[in-house]
C-alpha cells in the first residue's frame, strides 16, 4: 500500500512562522490504555499537496500587499516542499528582482530552467536580470534562447530590443521592436523602442512617425516626447523639438535628461542663456551628468566665459575620462584663447577616442582659425 506523506498541523505552523522544531523530550513510560471515550483524537495532518496550496495562497496574498520579504520566506518554504516546481523558482527570482537582489534572481531563474529547459518565460526573465546586471551579451543569448521556444513573445522581443540598444546595435534593436509591434500594434513600448533605434540609425522621419504612434497610444510617455525632440532636432525642426521637449519636462519635471535635451535645443538655436539655465537644472538633479557639464561649458564659451567653460569641460572629463565631445570642446576653447599647447594635448587624447573629431581639431589648429565649433552627437540627444 502506498504511504501518504503527511505532517502535523503543529509542524506546518512552526514552518510558516519560522519557529525551531520542538526539542526532544525525555522518554516516558507508555501511557496506560484508556477507555475509548477518553482517548485523544488523532492530530490533524496536511498532505504535501495541501501544504503547498496553503503556502501558495499566502505567497500570493503577500505579493499583492507588496510584502516582498515575507513572500520570499514563504516561497522558500514552498520550494522546500516542492523543490522541482519550475514555476515557483521563476516566481522566487522575480521576488529577488523586486528586492534588488539580482545575482540571487539569476540563480533562481537558472534553477527554473534546470527543472524545465523549455520554459521560455524563465529564459526571458533571466535575460531581463542580466540586463539589470550590465551583462548585456549574456542577456541577448538568454533572450534568443527564449525566443527560439516562443518566437511571438512580446516581452522577450522588447527586452531583446533594449539589450541591443545597450550594445549599440540599432539595426538588431529595430528588428526586435518591429516584431514586437507586429505582435501587438497597441504596444507603446515597441513604438518608443523602434523610434529610439531609428534615431540612432539616422532615419529621423521614420523615427518621428514611430514616436508619434507611441504617443497616440500613451500620451503621457515623457521618454517618447524626448526621443521625438531628438528626431525633430536632427531634422532641423527646432521649434517642434522644443515643444516636444517641454512636454517631456512637464511630464517628468525631475528627469535630468529632459532638462538636458531642452538645453541642447536652445543651444542649437543660439539661445545660450536659456541653454545655460536648462543645463544647470539638469545638473542640480544629477550632479555627475557629464554630458550636461559639457553642454554647460559650450554655452559658457559662447557667452565668452572662458574660465568657467574650461572648468565645466574638466568636470565632465573627471566624471567620464573617455568622453570625446568634452575633450574636443576643451581643445576648441583652448584654440579660441590662443592656447595651442593645450589644444594639442586634447588632440593627442582624441586620437585614441574619435579620429573624426581629432582630425577636425587638428585642422583648426593648422589653420589657426576658430570656426563655429559647437559639435553635436549624432543620433539621439546624449
Amino acid at each position: 500500500m502506498a504511504v501518504k506523506l503527511a505532517v502535523t498541523g503543529a509542524l506546518v505552523l512552526a514552518m510558516l512562522l519560522g519557529l525551531p522544531p520542538a526539542r526532544a523530550q525525555t522518554p516516558q513510560p507508555p501511557p496506560q490504555p484508556q477507555p475509548q471515550s477518553q482517548q485523544e483524537k488523532p492530530a490533524f495532518t496536511l498532505s504535501t499537496e495541501e501544504m503547498a496550496r496553503e503556502l501558495a495562497v499566502m505567497v500570493e496574498e503577500n505579493l499583492r500587499a507588496k510584502k516582498y520579504e515575507k513572500a520570499l520566506k514563504l516561497l522558500k518554504q514552498l520550494i522546500f516542499v516542492k523543490p522541482d516546481d519550475a514555476a515557483r523558482h521563476l516566481q522566487l527570482g522575480r521576488v529577488y528582482l523586486k528586492l534588488g537582489r539580482h545575482p540571487e534572481a539569476v540563480k533562481a531563474f537558472k534553477q527554473a530552467i534546470l527543472f524545465q529547459a523549455d520554459y521560455a518565460e524563465a529564459h526571458f526573465a533571466l535575460g531581463g536580470a542580466y540586463i539589470l546586471m550590465d551583462q548585456t551579451q549574456d542577456a541577448v543569448e538568454a533572450l534568443n534562447r527564449g525566443l527560439r521556444l516562443n518566437a511571438k513573445n512580446e516581452e522577450g522581443l522588447l527586452l531583446l530590443g533594449a539589450a541591443h540598444l545597450l550594445l549599440n546595435h540599432p539595426s538588431e534593436a529595430a528588428a526586435a521592436y518591429r516584431q514586437a509591434a507586429q505582435i501587438n500594434a497597441q504596444s507603446a513600448a515597441a513604438h518608443v523602442g523602434l523610434g529610439q533605434a531609428l534615431n540612432l540609425l539616422g532615419e529621423y522621419q521614420d523615427a518621428a512617425a514611430a514616436l508619434k504612434q507611441a504617443l497616440r497610444l500613451n500620451p503621457r510617455n515623457g521618454g517618447a516626447y524626448l526621443e521625438l525632440a531628438a528626431a525633430y532636432s536632427n531634422l532641423g525642426q527646432y521649434d517642434q523639438g522644443l515643444e516636444a521637449c517641454r512636454l517631456a519636462v512637464a511630464l517628468e519635471p525631475v528627469w535630468s535628461e529632459a532638462h538636458y535635451g531642452l538645453g541642447e535645443l536652445y543651444a542649437a538655436q543660439g539661445r545660450y542663456q536659456e541653454a545655460l539655465d536648462a543645463y544647470k537644472l539638469a545638473l542640480r538633479l544629477q550632479p555627475d551628468f557629464y554630458q550636461a557639464h559639457t553642454g554647460l561649458g559650450e554655452a559658457l564659451a559662447r557667452l565668452d566665459r572662458y574660465e568657467d567653460a574650461v572648468d565645466s569641460f574638466k568636470t565632465a572629463i573627471r566624471f567620464k575620462p573617455d568622453y570625446a565631445r568634452a575633450h574636443f570642446s576643451l581643445g576648441m576653447a583652448h584654440i579660441d584663447k590662443g592656447l595651442r599647447m593645450g589644444a594639442l594635448q586634447e588632440y593627442d587624447i582624441l586620437r585614441t577616442m574619435d579620429l573624426h573629431l581629432a582630425h577636425t581639431l587638428l585642422q583648426c589648429l593648422a589653420q589657426e582659425f576658430s570656426f563655429d565649433w559647437r559639435f553635436r552627437d549624432r543620433g539621439r540627444l546624449r
